[in-house]
């Protein structure tokens, strides 16, 4: 696997570096009888690769056997996706500055402070193995992530675009929005902790969304995934077919989704299925693999495994959150800008609070939706969120921060 990324951070109205990165990472399987052993490695000179393998050797010959343990898949078959975008990476660093330079110059129009970082990245991965798979993918993704701010902090408005294709993002439009929310975000009041109808902003949800499809307090566990599911580990085990969500949420992993990211392949190679988690409310799938169909009955493998040998089990990584009837344009934010709203219209700024929410609770509540949005990678699960409008957000207490 390789990465390559560019990246100009700014800060105080200033900008402050320009980055380049490449990591390499290079890790071998290694299979025998029913035993098996994976090493990792970032150095690629022979010599650290023969230590890779004389290390992988070494726990194959301790390991343990392996009950699950299925022979390595031959070569394989994939859908095309074509995620490479050659203008993101050619883009030159004098017009990806200008970006920047335009959130720079608005904010010291008004004065305010900007800071952000504007970055890029090109992916490959090559999987091979002597049973014959040979699987391979190019991508390329980028975002240009702005907050403007006034009074040490205390005055923010932030946006952020994500895309694959550098030709569309709107750096004006990012400035716009994250000075507008600033002018908005200025002397805030304290309200009483409760109960609020809430309007949350694509980009404020998205790590709330990783912790409901895994847990975080049984090590990232995928509560999505069959072998967690069987075992009695997810919170959702023993709840296939009840209504778990409002029945205007439906919930799919779709690696294919024009806005998604990533191969069409899975940890071993296998092929990658478009899988529905949640359809209307109710608990329709779960993410499986060779190892789920070979162990329980009735179960086929999706093409969610992660790299093997791992103890987690399965996890879908190209969710799509879909909202069900005509889709609306929302006003608000939640991140570096809350806002009270009556009747509407945006009344005031308010510190911030803290919550305690249930996201099974906040799913039942949602009554509006926008279009979801690609957002970044978060301990990579590519996301697409929309915006949403949801009744009784349980808000606790002010915030001191």
């Amino acid at each position: 696997m390789s990465t390559t990324g560019e990246s100009l951070r700014f800060g105080n109205n200033e900008l402050g570096q320009s980055q380049f990165t490449k990591s390499r990472t290079l890790s071998v399987r290694l299979a025998s009888g029913k035993k098996q052993a994976r090493t990792t490695t970032g150095r690629l000179d022979e010599s650290f690769i023969q230590k890779a393998v004389e290390k992988t050797v070494a726990q194959l010959n301790t390991a343990p056997e392996d009950p699950d343990y299925l022979p390595m898949l031959g070569r394989q078959k994939y859908p095309t996706l074509n995620r490479y975008h050659e203008r993101t990476v050619e883009e030159s660093a004098e017009t990806k500055a200008g970006h920047v330079g335009h959130a720079i110059d608005l904010a010291r129009k008004n004065k305010l402070l900007a800071s952000g970082i504007l970055g890029t990245s090109f992916d490959e991965v090559f999987m091979l193995n002597t049973a014959g798979l040979e699987a391979d993918y190019r991508g390329t993704g980028g975002y240009f992530s702005l907050t403007m701010d006034a009074d040490n902090g205390n005055q923010t408005g932030f946006a952020m675009s994500t895309f694959a294709d550098i030709s569309e993002l709107n750096p004006g439009e990012v400035s716009e929005t994250a000075l507008e929310r600033a002018r908005l975000n200025k002397a805030q009041s304290e309200i009483a902790p409760g109960k609020f109808d809430v309007v949350i902003d694509p980009n404020a949800w998205s790590e709330m969304l990783f912790f409901f499809i895994v847990s975080a307090s049984t090590g990232f566990s995928p509560d999505f995934g069959v072998r967690q599911y069987r075992e009695g580990r997810s919170y959702l085990s023993g709840r296939m077919g009840e209504k778990i969500l409002g029945d205007n949420v439906t919930l799919v992993d779709d690696v294919y989704h024009p806005l998604q990211t990533g191969p069409a392949f899975d940890g071993e190679g296998y092929p990658k299925s478009k899988l529905t988690l949640v359809e209307d409310g109710l608990l329709k799938g779960l993410a499986s693999s060779r190892i789920s169909a070979h162990r329980y009955n009735g179960v086929n493998p999706t093409g969610h495994e992660l790299p093997l040998p791992n103890p987690l089990g399965e996890a879908p990584t190209n969710l799509v959150v879909h909202g069900k009837g005509g889709t609306k344009t929302l006003t608000g934010m939640t991140r570096d800008g809350t806002f009270l709203v009556e009747n509407g219209e945006i009344k005031r700024p308010v510190k911030n609070l803290r919550f305690n929410q249930s996201l099974l609770d906040l799913f039942k509540n949602i009554d509006g939706f926008t279009e979801p949005v690609r957002n970044t990678s978060f301990t990579g699960t590519a996301m697409l969120q929309p915006g949403i409008l949801a009744r009784d957000f349980n808000f606790t207490s002010v915030s001191p921060f």
